[in-house]
């Protein structure tokens, strides 16, 4: 058993904290002179007790600092499972990778008591990590270890269910790795959770796997496209224009 920094047994943040690589640098506190350094690129958002700042599966707006209060972060998965990861308060900022875009959020994060926050849309984000080099750094540096946390933890990101060694778990986790997704798989023949969906769904040998987004959605082994598009990493066409190439980098 991990024990606290007193030799005691640890606090449920302190054990919240454990769970964490590199946790003083994934979940960093700025000083009140970098916060107001932040606040020339945020505006200011309040939060009743109980209110979403933002929810699993729907575009996140951006990177919140506290100021005042505590957000409590929790993971909630297409099964109805609610699991905390960590509470955050005055000085410490809410955000990871997917808030540099306004992809879909992997985690909710819900006031505890009145919030006072800085919301930094992801334009202003990204404006502040090139305009504040230094504290950008930080603040990247955070984003990254925090999306490693969610791979490595399993937090976040659709349920597989199906054989481990089936094409399809293979073909999908593959794609969700590659792509950096936070994701996990569970056994049909050990997880009740599964069981119950196996039931309720009779999938053929064909089927496999079953994927349950966040939003509580079922899917019969989706192509990457179907997948991609459940889980947010690729809208619709914007501004009515759809194209067949798109080219990311070139020579001189």
């Amino acid at each position: 058993m991990t024990m606290g920094q007193n030799g005691q047994q640890p606090t449920g943040d302190e054990a919240l904290m454990s769970r964490f690589t590199r946790p003083e640098q994934t979940f960093p506190t700025l000083t009140p002179a970098e916060i107001e350094r932040v606040r020339h690129f945020g505006e200011a958002r309040s939060y009743a007790d109980g209110e979403f700042l933002f929810e699993t599966g729907k575009p996140g707006p951006g990177m919140f600092v506290v100021l005042k209060g505590h957000v409590a972060i929790t993971q909630r998965d297409g099964l109805g499972h609610v699991t905390p990861v960590i509470d955050q308060g005055p000085g410490q900022f809410l955000a990871e990778l997917s808030q540099l875009s306004g992809q879909p959020a992997l985690v909710d994060g819900r006031a505890e008591g009145d919030v006072e926050t800085l919301l930094l849309p992801p334009e202003r984000l990204r404006a502040l990590l090139v305009a504040e080099a230094e504290l950008g750094e930080r603040i990247m540096r955070a984003l990254i270890l925090r999306r490693v946390n969610l791979i490595q933890g399993g937090i976040g990101g659709p349920v597989l269910i199906g054989p481990s060694n089936s094409a399809g778990v293979v073909r999908l986790q593959g794609f969700l790795t590659r792509n950096g997704q936070p994701h996990h798989l569970l056994d049909p023949d050990r997880d009740p959770d599964a069981g119950e969906l196996i039931a309720r769904y009779s999938p053929k040998p064909e089927d496999w796997p079953l994927v349950v987004a966040a939003s509580g959605a079922v899917l019969r082994n989706p192509s990457e496209t179907e997948l991609a598009r459940a889980i947010g990493m690729i809208g619709g066409a914007k501004d009515g224009r759809i194209y067949d190439v798109a080219v990311v980098g070139c020579g001189p």
